[in-house]
């Protein structure tokens, strides 16, 4: 929820925009990047302070080194920002570099499923040769 609601200052198109920052987190990461949008919610706290480091060290604790692009943290920090004003609006969100960079062609999306596709069968072929000893 973003944190304007609970003051009943309601912004559709902000509030989803707040909402879908973070739905991007979660999908990305596998978990939220806080428990509520409210200043005593020590995450979305160090957000809205524009402590970004300090936020992007925490998430990052036990992920690969790089798990989350300088893109990614600038999107993701735009869309969820405490002021309405400051998030991004659709049009900028379309054309932010993580989500221009994220986009495959229909050939590296088929190379991908060929290589899935060879891991699979190895995998089937051990097991079809396990079961038959």
């Amino acid at each position: 929820m973003a944190p304007e609601i609970p003051n009943k200052k309601y912004e559709g198109k902000s509030v989803d925009i707040f909402a879908a920052g973070v739905i991007l987190f979660i999908m990305y990461a596998g978990n939220p990047p806080f428990e509520k949008a409210t200043p005593t919610d020590p995450y979305y706290k160090i957000l809205k302070e524009k402590k970004y480091e300090t936020f992007w060290k925490a998430h990052s604790r036990k992920r690969p080194v790089g798990f989350f692009s300088e893109s990614f943290k600038d999107l993701f920090q735009r869309l969820v920002a405490f002021e309405p004003s400051e998030r991004l609006k659709i049009e900028e969100i379309a054309g932010h570099p993580w989500i221009k960079d994220a986009v495959c062609t229909h050939g590296e999306i088929k190379d991908e499923f060929v290589v899935r596709q060879k891991k699979l069968d190895a995998v089937l072929n051990d097991r079809r040769a396990e079961m038959e000893k």
